[in-house]
């Protein structure tokens, strides 16, 4: 996997962008409140178990970009959840051994870390406004906000592994048919 020449920011500084992109768009960092419906959407579209609300809560508190909401019509329509990652993370994601549902807290960037990786958590829409703007704002962080990231994720579905890989450059990791995906930076595609 090639290596990026720059020199990766803070968890602090790509909070910032993350919150910046995510407001353009029309989401905000999840409060308590908007988690059940959240964790709804997410468990219907991705077909699969996701993390809890106190795993959310926990996370947000390092990371308060780390579950974006989109609401339509007043209501949480909408999520994109990505997890700022420190370089000791990079052995657990290749062998497929990092744990979405209970990321280790250790493996999280907080403020002044270094973040080497990105992982891509949770990606989901209920209405076609929120659909379309989940994987806007996802694109954006792929291409411009986290470009020079190296970006994880598994595919929960076999659409979202077609999207991972058609929309978001991913590749799979450990064979043809894998559903964890990779990303390796994008540097050229960083926005000035």
């Amino acid at each position: 996997m090639p290596k990026s020449d720059f020199r990766f920011a803070n968890a602090e500084t790509y909070t910032a962008r993350m919150l910046g992109a995510a407001a353009s768009l029309g989401f905000a960092p999840a409060v308590a409140e908007d988690l059940p419906p959240a964790r709804v959407i997410a468990a219907k579209l991705m077909a699969h178990q996701v993390a809890s609300e106190a795993t959310l809560l926990s996370i947000m508190s390092l990371q308060p970009a780390s579950t974006l909401i989109f609401r339509d019509g007043g209501e949480v329509a909408g999520m994109v959840s990505t997890l700022l990652l420190r370089p000791e993370a990079e052995a657990d994601l290749k062998a497929g051994d990092f744990d979405g549902l209970t990321p280790s807290e250790a493996l999280l960037a907080r403020s002044d870390d270094p973040v080497a990786f990105y992982y891509l958590w949770g990606l989901a829409g209920d209405t076609k406004t929120a659909s379309g703007a989940a994987m806007e704002l996802s694109r954006q962080l792929r291409y411009e906000v986290l470009a020079d990231l190296t970006c994880y994720a598994v595919a929960a579905t076999p659409i979202g592994r077609h999207v991972g890989i058609t929309r978001l450059g991913m590749a799979p990791v450990r064979h043809p048919d894998d559903n964890l995906l990779v990303s390796p930076p994008q540097a050229g595609r960083i926005a000035a």
